[in-house]
């Protein structure tokens, strides 16, 4: 496995998830309620995909948020990695509609994906 970004703390902070499934913060993880420090990883879970995510504590406010609260691909259903492979192959000069031919999704998707991924 090589390294994959991951998504986690306020606004997006990227991290890096090695080959030893050790999480390395880029940035310190802030709470997204009460901007505390205290925060400690509550537990792991899967999302439909398969990819692991880690839901997170704050002692100060006594609430959880999931490493991908306030990012772009919060509540985002389909498997980042596809969105990533979709997105590049546009950026390639894949066109739209051959795009949704090879990957199996529709235009309105990758429409909000780009809307989603660029602000």
């Amino acid at each position: 496995k090589g390294a994959c970004p991951v998504w986690g703390g306020l606004g997006g902070i990227p991290l890096l998830r090695g080959s030893m499934d050790a999480v390395l913060l880029l940035h310190p993880i802030r709470c997204p309620y009460c901007n505390g420090k205290s925060i400690e990883a509550q537990r792991t879970y899967t999302i439909q995909c398969g990819e692991p995510r880690t839901l997170y504590y704050c002692a100060p406010c006594a609430r959880s948020f999931s490493e991908t609260h306030h990012t772009p691909i919060a509540q985002l259903k389909t498997p980042i990695a596809l969105v990533v492979q979709v997105l590049a192959a546009l950026t390639e000069g894949v066109g739209i509609n051959a795009a949704t031919r090879l990957y199996g999704v529709s235009k309105n998707s990758i429409y909000r994906w780009q809307e989603r991924l660029s602000s």
